[in-house]
């Protein structure tokens, strides 16, 4: 999408910063992803806690006008880590291979709900 629609990364980079809430795999015996979310609570509190310090601290630092998560779980995340913000905290779509949604003109959506939230995009 960001070779689409801004050619090269550096263009892209001028606006917009990309960052994971939590940038660790988790993989079940099978290989199969296990995604945070899906982890035990014992595992996962801890892990939420440092993550969203890490996005406090990402989003003090970096200063932006919003925050948008890729996808429900990174918005409900942000939400939760950053609390009562004067930064819009929004979401798009996930590209995620295993969401219908996703799968019908990913880009699209992600740009429609972009505009929604009043991203201007080039």
């Amino acid at each position: 999408w960001v070779q689409n629609r801004f050619r090269k990364a550096s263009t892209f980079n001028k606006r917009f910063f990309i960052a994971n809430y939590c940038p660790l795999v988790f993989m079940e015996e099978s290989g199969r992803n296990r995604t945070p979310d899906k982890l035990p609570p014992q595992e996962r509190e801890p892990l939420f806690l440092a993550c969203d310090e890490a996005l406090r601290r990402l989003v003090k630092w970096c200063q932006p006008e919003c925050v948008i998560g890729i996808g429900k779980f990174a918005e409900v995340r942000a939400v939760a880590a950053l609390g009562k913000t004067d930064r819009a905290i929004g979401t798009i779509l996930h590209p995620s291979p295993a969401s219908p949604a996703a799968n019908r003109g990913w880009q699209e959506q992600a740009e429609k709900q972009l505009h929604q939230q009043g991203i201007k995009l080039p």
